[in-house]
């Protein structure tokens, strides 16, 4: 029988907690940024705002959206 450590169970929570952290449309962050949708996929294609590409379409974690207007 194998115990866990704590250490190893709080890096599970935290890759389990990352998987389930809603993503953002482009739609939903030039909402939120009250910029244009088209003004959002610019910025994702020239990496000025953190995004993740899926298949043709963007999608931007909320938390990184929120922490990089905290760094601004």
């Amino acid at each position: 029988m194998k115990l866990q450590t704590a250490n190893s169970n709080n890096n599970q929570d935290q890759t389990k907690n990352a998987l389930a952290e809603p993503l953002w449309t482009v739609q939903d962050v030039a909402n939120y940024l009250r910029l244009e949708q088209e003004t959002v996929r610019m910025m994702a294609r020239a990496k000025k705002i953190p995004a993740i590409k899926v298949g043709k379409v963007w999608r931007f974690k909320v938390g990184d959206i929120k922490e990089m207007l905290k760094n601004e």
